[in-house]
């Protein structure tokens, strides 16, 4: 059944050119993006702002299978390293088949200016259909973030305002996003975000996430929902000195679970100014 489905879940996508970056897999690994003790390398793919409050270098790989199905893989690997009160990232995104797949090359800057925190980003994308061939699109992403409190981090994004039509096909574009966050840190252990989420075309989407450490540097769970399609998602995670591993999945009422892994390596934590 879900086989069947597949024609229609790349519909939307052929229709306007919607970007890997705005996949369903990118809740789990963009949570932690509105705080300062809970982000890691694939933060600033929610919010470029984000790498301004990097406190040390990190890489990791993330995977995940939509509805258990392999011509819906996706895979993501990210680095971001503080530089100068600000930090750079890198990130490359594949997903789909052979007959149909989307990849991205991203390179990101964030700067810390003090209670406020500047971003922005520039993407390559590329499509493959089958039978129609290759086509790719610039785009360029831009966050900000402002820290309420040392517990309230609130921020904006924008993806695609203007611009980020096809090379060969002028007349499709990558779909604008505007987005509205915020993250609490409820404790060192505890962390809640949520996000309003306005991309063209498409309804309004809120999507809430926590983070809760049940045991300090080892063992941590995360679960969320996003609106959009009522899916919510949960996963566990386990540190051991400077690497980590996640599992997570992700339920469709219609479509079924999505498993996911996360993979994580850190560098020295950078000393204070």
């Amino acid at each position: 059944m879900r086989k069947l489905l597949l024609p229609f879940y790349l519909i939307p996508c052929l229709a306007v050119g919607q970007s890997i970056r705005y996949s369903p897999g990118t809740l789990y690994t963009g949570l932690g993006a509105y705080s300062h003790h809970f982000t890691q390398s694939f933060s600033f793919l929610a919010n470029q702002a984000a790498l301004g409050s990097l406190s040390r270098t990190s890489a990791g790989f993330y995977t995940e299978q939509k509805y258990g199905l392999k011509e819906l893989s996706m895979y993501m690997a990210t680095a971001a390293m503080p530089v100068n009160r600000g930090g750079v990232g890198v990130a490359l995104q594949y997903a789909g088949f052979g007959d149909f797949n989307e990849s991205q090359v991203a390179v990101a800057y964030g700067k810390n200016l003090g209670r406020v925190s500047l971003g922005i980003q520039c993407n390559y994308n590329l499509m493959h259909i089958a039978g129609y061939g290759n086509d790719a699109a610039v785009g360029f992403e831009v966050g900000s973030q402002w820290q309420i409190s040392e517990t309230l981090i609130t921020g904006i994004h924008i993806a695609n305002p203007v611009g980020g039509h096809f090379r060969n096909h002028s007349t499709e574009k990558l779909a604008s996003v505007y987005q509205f966050g915020a993250g609490y840190e409820v404790s060192k252990q505890l962390f809640l975000s949520a996000e309003i989420t306005k991309e063209e075309d498409q309804p309004v989407n809120v999507q809430a996430g926590l983070q809760y450490i049940i045991v300090p540097e080892r063992f941590f769970v995360r679960a969320g929902i996003t609106t959009a399609t009522s899916s919510p998602y949960v996963g566990m995670g386990w540190q051991w000195k400077n690497c980590r591993a996640d599992v997570s999945v992700r339920y469709h009422p219609q479509l079924g679970l999505s498993p996911g892994l996360l993979l994580l390596f850190y560098g020295k934590q950078k000393a204070e100014p």
